[in-house]
């Protein structure tokens, strides 16, 4: 079961009426979640991208700016565009809730509302995004993992490789071999060795999309001849 610290939950009101921000506030604070009131519109991305919210509840029907050209601009910039938006709004056509969810918005609750209401919406908005942020935390660390076992398989590879050739070096310089093409190769083989594991090194840096091959039953490795690289 998902667990919600209101005191770490910080939640973006969005109304040009300040008598609607007071009341949602009250609201809001029976549950002590933190509040982050804004009555001009055009304050509303700069105080989103400023304080990262956990959940915007926003009014559809402002002067200058509407809710829904809010809530595109939220959804349109990575910064904010997870940031779950629940519209508030009098009105409740079908049309008028489609345009809301066509526009972003995760969720729609028709004025008036009372406080048990609005707590259970937004609460399961904040639970759905603690699930998601979960989510990609573990695909986060299942690309670590997958990497470290790429990694670590193919350095040992490599380092294997190495070792090969210097033992061959030490070899010809007992037997006092002078034969100059067989150091040359031992050498060549060691500097081929060398500039794979710096090619890997910079793909690693570069990744940005990573898929997944098999390396054992139970463990995946990263497939770096599939990952996307991005080009210096």
């Amino acid at each position: 079961m998902i667990s919600i610290d209101s005191s770490k939950v910080l939640i973006m009101v969005v109304d040009d009426e300040i008598i609607n921000l007071k009341i949602i506030e009250s609201m809001l604070n029976i549950e002590s979640f933190k509040t982050l009131l804004v009555s001009n519109p055009n304050e509303v991305m700069e105080k989103a991208l400023t304080n990262q919210p956990d959940v915007i509840l926003l009014d559809v029907s402002m002067p200058t700016k509407s809710g829904f050209e809010i809530c595109r601009d939220l959804k349109d910039n990575p910064l904010t565009t997870k940031i779950p938006v629940l519209f508030l709004s009098g009105q409740y056509s079908s049309e008028f809730v489609i345009k809301g969810l066509d526009s972003g918005a995760q969720d729609y609750i028709a004025k008036p509302f009372n406080a048990p209401e609005l707590l259970a919406r937004v609460k399961t908005h904040i639970k759905l995004k603690i699930m998601v942020e979960k989510l990609i935390e573990m695909e986060q660390f299942k690309a670590l993992h997958a990497a470290m076992v790429s990694q670590n398989h193919t350095l040992n590879q490599l380092t294997a490789s190495i070792l090969g050739q210097v033992e061959i070096i030490e070899l010809l310089e007992e037997k006092n071999e002078t034969d100059k093409n067989k150091y040359r190769n031992a050498v060549r083989a060691i500097e081929k060795a060398a500039t794979e594991m710096d090619q890997m090194i910079k793909k690693f840096t570069n990744l940005s999309k990573v898929k997944f091959t098999k390396y054992s039953d139970k463990t995946d490795m990263l497939d770096l001849t599939n990952s996307k690289i991005e080009e210096e």
